[in-house]
């Protein structure tokens, strides 16, 4: 089965197609938008009609669509989400709603304990732990420095806190990689996962 893989959670969108058939592995055919100041708006459907193109497939031919469906940026996870769902629905396939943080887990590509964290500024984050592979520590917003105290010597950790290369951030990749684990249910739409209000409506409140 084909399926599209889908990441705008953070500041880096991309889109990548795998064939669960013949190559569990690794995506067929994956591309990422790495110039400043194009949108994911103006990128995403350009990332996945090129990634079908190199995958040698259409829309017609997938099985399934992957998204990552956060935390992350709102408006990426917004957009990403809504192109899943749309496109899922013209074609009468499943979405697989992949949690960002364990897409950043699959990028680790490491065994033991591993610490998704996603910087949200001024000291906090979104995290995740997770054990050979199994979530041990659910999705949450939380203090970066408290979850780094919490763990183990030898605990991997990964995500953007310490780190703003492009490798740092979740992608479709990693997305295909978690949809294809069989960790995840398909669904008829996808649903974002905000772990806290959006600035706007944290700054509605303080007025």
């Amino acid at each position: 089965m084909l399926i599209l893989g889908i990441s705008s959670s953070s500041k880096y969108a991309s889109a990548a197609v795998t064939d669960t058939e013949r190559d569990l592995a690794g995506p067929v055919s994956f591309f990422i938008e790495t110039r400043p100041g194009i949108s994911h708006s103006t990128s995403l459907m350009r990332l996945i009609e090129d990634a079908l193109s190199c995958a040698g497939c259409g829309k017609d031919d997938l099985g399934a669509i992957a998204v990552d469906v956060g935390p992350g940026s709102f408006t990426g996870v917004r957009i990403g989400v809504s192109c899943a769902n749309a496109m899922a629905f013209a074609l009468g396939v499943p979405v697989i709603p992949v949690c960002s943080l364990a897409a950043l887990k699959q990028r680790a590509e490491v065994s033991g304990t591993v610490a998704s964290l996603i910087d949200c500024r001024n000291g906090n984050c979104y995290a995740a732990v997770y054990e050979d592979g199994k979530e041990i520590v659910s999705p949450c917003a939380a203090v970066t420095d408290e979850i780094l105290k919490s763990l183990h010597e030898g605990a991997v950790v990964c995500g953007d806190v310490f780190s703003k290369d492009i490798d740092s951030y979740p992608d479709a990749a990693a997305v295909l990689k978690e949809a294809v684990s069989g960790r995840i249910a398909p669904s008829k739409q996808a649903v974002p996962m905000y772990l806290r209000p959006s600035q706007a409506e944290r700054m509605r409140k303080s007025d």
